[in-house]
């Protein structure tokens, strides 16, 4: 589950301190942010939102130990705190972290306070990525981190992709066979775990997880092809989404869940499935707590015939205010981050898929022949890593706007769930809203 109110702040050091997880972590006192060089060392302040108790803040903890071992002349020290909502008022007070980790949407408002380094002259240039290297990286996720203008602030670390859960003692209950591959082998599934158990079958969210990759399954388009400034939400497609959603949420076997009950309905042992969350596997299992096993499958098709994954997640970010020293440290520390060392450990130990196609076969390896067991320690990851190679992964539409717009269309879609609209109603509406927001019109 995730933590929302951390106020302890951990530093990964060398040396000194209590020891945490077995892998040098220590408490540490808030220190300023700005502080350049320390022991002779270039300091890199790192926020990022693991802790150091679950088994992602395990990995990174493992990660900086031996890259500060390697690098002597370096020293990050990671502090947990939710950089993505706290670091831009750091900047705004004049001081934020040198590094951190922040979701995609929070970058316009760093954009616009101009805080953060472009890491173009860094990845392309001399102590960048050889274009073989950078080919290798997931071309959905390596896209996501681009501005519409091109521009990239963001470099991929903590991929996520979405992923239907299910509670493996409920299934075996329900005399349930391999995971479905169709949606109506889904409803199916749910109404035989209710039946059989008396747990709710299927808990979904009505959010982006949900209708966005379900839209581009079935063959819609976010924006008019050939027009990228103008939506085509007015569809076919969305027309098709809408009519499934609303048939699964109106069933009897499904409950529509928050974003926090829906972890916790899960972990109790209240549902049998848990739809199409991009939070991990390791969140999900995280909550669970070991109290059951937990199995994964991939969303089945749309009318295209294939599936769309939806992909989010965390990518590290540099702060302009740090010196020239403290940036060209923290760009090494990105790529130690993604060598091959830096990746394995960070999926065979995080849980999460690696940042790049190349690292697979030596991810597989090192998990040996637990990588293919579903339920086992590996299964988010190795179904994840089976969507990135599909090529059918799409991210989240990103913008100045786009809360807003995401919004109007979840409105319009429940309003025809709970049958105040018809569908082409909710299509018209959402299409001229969204489009307000697009062009600003409605934020004037």
């Amino acid at each position: 589950m995730k933590k929302k109110n951390r106020t302890a702040w951990f530093t990964l050091a060398l040396a000194g301190g209590p020891a945490l997880m077995g892998c040098g972590t220590h408490v540490a006192a808030a220190t300023h942010n700005t502080v350049a060089h320390g022991a002779g060392k270039t300091i890199v302040t790192f926020w990022e939102s693991h802790s150091a108790a679950n088994q992602q803040g395990h990995a990174l903890a493992q990660i900086v130990k031996q890259f500060n071992q390697s690098h002597p002349g370096i020293e990050v020290e990671v502090h947990v705190t939710p950089a993505s909502a706290k670091a831009l008022a750091a900047v705004q007070a004049g001081d934020p972290p040198v590094m951190a980790m922040i979701g995609h949407q929070p970058q316009y408002g760093y954009e616009q306070a101009h805080a953060l380094v472009n890491l173009k002259p860094l990845i392309y240039g001399p102590k960048g990525f050889p274009p073989q290297q950078l080919h290798q990286i997931w071309p959905a996720v390596f896209q996501a981190e681009l501005t519409p203008s091109h521009q990239q602030y963001l470099f991929p670390v903590d991929i996520k992709v979405a992923e239907f859960f299910y509670n493996a003692n409920l299934w075996k209950k329900a005399k349930l066979g391999p995971p479905p591959t169709t949606w109506s082998q889904l409803m199916s599934d749910a109404q035989q775990i209710q039946r059989q158990t008396g747990a709710i079958g299927l808990g979904a969210r009505l959010d982006h997880n949900d209708w966005l990759p379900l839209f581009y399954a079935n063959g819609g388009h976010y924006f008019k092809p050939g027009h990228p400034g103008q939506l085509d939400l007015n569809s076919p497609a969305m027309a098709q989404t809408i009519r499934q959603v609303t048939a699964r949420d109106n069933a009897p076997s499904v409950k529509i869940l928050s974003y926090n009950t829906s972890f916790e309905d899960f972990a109790s042992g209240k549902l049998g499935i848990l739809e199409n969350t991009a939070d991990g596997y390791e969140m999900v299992r995280e909550e669970v707590g070991g109290k059951f096993p937990v199995g994964v499958f991939s969303p089945p098709p749309g009318s295209t015939g294939h599936s769309a994954y939806l992909y989010q997640g965390l990518s590290f970010v540099i702060f302009r205010h740090s010196s020239s020293a403290q940036q060209q440290a923290a760009w090494s520390f990105i790529k130690y981050f993604d060598s091959p060392q830096g990746q394995a450990i960070w999926s065979t130990v995080g849980g999460e898929p690696p940042v790049s196609q190349a690292d697979v076969a030596n991810v597989e390896k090192m998990a040996g022949s637990q990588f293919s067991a579903n339920p086992g320690p590996y299964a988010g990851t190795a179904v994840a890593i089976r969507q990135l190679e599909s090529g059918h992964v799409i991210h989240k539409i990103i913008g100045p706007n786009q809360s807003e717009i995401d919004t109007v269309i979840q409105n319009q879609i429940q309003s025809v769930v709970q049958h105040k609209e018809s569908v082409s109603q909710a299509l018209q509406t959402m299409q001229k809203q969204a489009t307000a927001y697009l062009s600003g019109a409605a934020v004037q």
